[in-house]
């Protein structure tokens, strides 16, 4: 508007352009059009009062308060008013609160995409979805929900890479109530890979050709580990050869031969041997469950007691006690859309080291074993 000396219009506005020659005495002139009061009307390049010296009040007709001479040149500038009020500032920035539709690219220091199709989005729950419309981990994207949920889905191919540079130690952090809870970590220049739980310093190490007990960490653990439990047992391991049991007379002390009561024991322990079926085997199997050979523990101990001796002093004899507590985990409902799957309702049961640890009501469990080696070597000792 620099230089302009006419009405100015506010907000300011684009404008049209009419021009007219008077015919004699003419005092209505029909324009394109244009908003009460946002024009200016010019004759001969005299500029006219509005009210005063014309009127121009139905948006179409400019009408002069006295008529024209033939050949007045006549001019009325329109302006089609616009509203710059509802902006966002490109130097002090904004909000926006409708839609923004961005036809071309969209760049800025967090988003740069110049695809021809949607590439990004962030529905109306705050989920921020990439290559994909919907927060479902059936379809192909990643989804970072806000409920802090994340969800990954690649057909065909890698769905997670992690990549750790530069020097040994985790990959991954498993975290529960903040507290970490386990790791993925690798070391020996990535050879080792480690899978652990820190705060029961426990985990399993490969690499080498075999695998190993840990600490938790990458740290080898020696002879402090257990592989199972006495309530959470393996029940088949195939191997070509047999465990190897470490047998060194320099880590062997209090060395010496079976006592008199010791060899009755053991020459009882011999007549005791029995063929059996396991009683899960046969809820599973029915007659199919096959039979086996081996001891009754609580017949072994009793020989044992027979002579005075404490079968628990023995390491052929096994003695475990925990405590189990049943807890409802109610039913799930389906919700695809969050990756969700139904499950019915089931029982879940907990089991604890310690009556200390374990809640009111839980119930004591004992299950007695027999390690065989030892016992086939007791008893052939007494021979």
């Amino acid at each position: 508007m620099s230089g302009y000396i006419g009405t100015t219009p506010v907000p300011q506005a684009s404008q049209t352009r009419d021009v007219f020659t008077a015919t004699a005495g003419q005092t209505t002139f029909a324009t394109t059009g244009y908003t009460p009061s946002f024009l200016d009307v010019y004759v001969n390049g005299s500029h006219l009062k509005n009210g005063t010296d014309y009127t121009a009040s139905n948006g179409s007709d400019v009408v002069m308060a006295s008529g024209l001479a033939v050949g007045d040149y006549v001019e009325v500038v329109a302006f089609t008013t616009f509203s710059t009020s509802d902006t966002v500032s490109a130097s002090s920035g904004g909000t926006f609160t409708g839609a923004v539709t961005v036809q071309g690219a969209f760049t800025s220091k967090g988003i740069d995409d110049n695809a021809s199709s949607t590439a990004m989005t962030i529905d109306s729950s705050g989920n921020i979805l990439v290559d994909k419309t919907s927060a479902s981990v059936v379809n192909d994207g990643i989804q970072l929900e806000a409920s802090g949920t994340i969800g990954a889905t690649r057909d065909g191919d890698d769905v997670l890479i992690l990549n750790r540079k530069s020097s040994d130690g985790n990959i991954a952090v498993f975290r529960k109530d903040n507290s970490t809870v386990g790791s993925i970590s690798c070391s020996n220049s990535g050879s080792y890979i480690y899978f652990g739980s820190s705060a029961e310093s426990v985990g399993l190490g490969y690499g080498g050709g075999f695998v190993f007990p840990t600490t938790g960490s990458t740290t080898g653990s020696d002879n402090s580990k257990d592989f199972g439990s006495p309530s959470y047992r393996w029940d088949d391991i195939y191997a070509t050869n047999g465990s190897i049991q470490t047998s060194d007379i320099n880590e062997k002390q209090d060395i010496a031969a079976l006592t008199d009561a010791e060899q009755r024991v053991a020459v009882a322990a011999k007549g005791l041997l029995r063929k059996f079926r396991w009683k899960s085997a046969v809820a599973e199997k029915g007659e199919a469950a096959r039979t086996h050979f081996g001891i009754i523990a609580q017949d072994l101990q009793a020989a044992f007691e027979a002579e005075g001796l404490d079968a628990g002093k023995y390491a052929m004899f096994i003695s475990s006690t925990w405590w189990e507590h049943e807890v409802e985990v109610p039913a799930v409902e389906a919700d695809e859309e969050n990756g969700i799957e139904a499950a019915d309702a089931y029982t879940r049961i907990d089991t604890y080291d310690t009556q200390e640890e374990a809640p009111q009501g839980a119930t004591q469990k004992t299950r007695l074993g027999v390690r065989y080696s030892e016992l086939l070597a007791f008893i052939i000792g007494a021979l």
